[in-house]
């Protein structure tokens, strides 16, 4: 018995002696070859960096004749550098890539298995502005791997090619969805051209979709899509569908949106498209809107005479105007009444302090600002 457990000792004493030699072998390896690449990434780094601070005019031939296992050791920072340019610097440093193969490789990488080499090869191509790459990286948007396809939207993104607008769209109606916000982002990117397959993507039955295209409609200043966001603000059976058309007419700031944005107001409409409408009143920024909103500021749910308060305030000297004189009426009414000075005010009144007490405190600071 005492045999067997001296064999059994000696055997993990074996094995642990082994295990860790094998790591402090795996370690030295892996310093020998951090310093390896270190050594070789040293000049071709330096090289690197004094193409970019001349703007690309010079050294183009010396970085495309570096030896390829150097190279491979100055490429992650290469990449890294790449997507922190722009202008001439990014061009010269994109058409070193191209001379060196590395689009060619990474459109190949974008039908490799991994999904690590997919969203790398992805993420070099957007980065190398490269637009024979979009049908491809469209392709990716139909991934298994949602991080495959996050990469490929940005990407897509980066390029800006208007071309690729629809298949993003499209690509929302999945059930692993991508972040509404990012796909917002990218059709932004995409430019002013995209704004007629957004204005198209409308009528799409997804109401995430829908909501989406209206952001990026927003974010555009797509002021020729005002009437169809209207139509959508008057006739989605989606409620947020319906505030999100109201938002964005409001971030458009077009005189035609007043007239849709104020039958919103109507008290037969939901709470939050009241609300969202008189919001969209104030961003308008016309005193137009003035009348509308102030008739809103006794309104029995708080949150839309909240609302038309702020829009008031928003609106400048006339939204103002209006504000103060909901109070200067009211105390009017409680002075012939005979009420005392502690008469209870009104909703109205109180959502009109509010605003104007919001509004001093801004040219306050604004005024102290200016001073320092």
């Amino acid at each position: 018995m005492f045999a067997v457990f001296t064999v059994t000792i000696g055997v993990l004493v074996v094995i642990v002696a082994g295990t860790a030699l094998a790591i402090v072998v795996v370690r030295v390896l892996r310093q020998i070859r951090l310093r390896r690449r270190a050594a070789l990434a040293a000049g071709p780094r330096r090289a690197l960096l004094s193409f970019v601070a001349d703007n690309g005019e010079q050294g183009s031939y010396d970085l495309v004749a570096i030896p390829d296992d150097a190279w491979q050791a100055v490429e992650p920072g290469a990449l890294a550098l790449l997507g922190k340019l722009r202008g001439e610097a990014h061009l010269a440093l994109v058409s070193v890539f191209l001379r060196r193969g590395t689009a060619r490789r990474a459109l190949g990488d974008l039908h490799a298995r991994s999904r690590v080499r997919r969203a790398r090869a992805a993420q070099v191509l957007g980065d190398l502005e490269l637009r024979q790459a979009v049908p491809e990286l469209c392709r990716l948007l139909t991934d298994r791997h949602l991080e495959v396809r996050v990469v490929a939207v940005r990407a897509l993104g980066r390029i800006g090619d208007p071309a690729a607008a629809w298949r993003l769209i499209t690509s929302l109606d999945q059930g692993d969805q991508l972040p509404s916000l990012l796909a917002t982002h990218t059709l932004v990117q995409l430019g002013a051209e995209a704004e007629v397959t957004l204005s198209a993507a409308l009528d799409h039955p997804q109401a995430r979709v829908r909501v989406v295209c209206l952001d990026a409609l927003g974010l555009l200043g797509a002021t020729g899509s005002v009437h169809r966001i209207s139509r959508i603000l008057a006739e989605d059976t989606v409620l947020d569908v319906r505030v999100a058309a109201a938002v964005n007419l409001g971030k458009l700031g077009t005189r035609s949106a007043l007239e849709p944005l104020a039958a919103a107001l109507t008290p037969t409409r939901p709470t939050p498209l009241r609300a969202a409408a008189a919001k969209a009143l104030g961003d308008l920024g016309t005193p137009a809107a003035v009348p509308a909103l102030a008739a809103l500021l006794d309104d029995e749910r708080y949150r839309v005479a909240h609302e038309a308060a702020q829009a008031l305030r928003r609106l400048g000297g006339t939204g103002l105007a209006a504000l103060r004189a909901v109070i200067e009426q009211e105390a009017e009414q409680q002075r012939t009444a005979g009420a005392g000075a502690h008469a209870q005010p009104s909703s109205a009144a109180g959502h009109a302090r509010e605003a104007l007490a919001l509004a001093a405190i801004a040219t306050a600071s604004g005024e102290l600002v200016g001073v320092a």
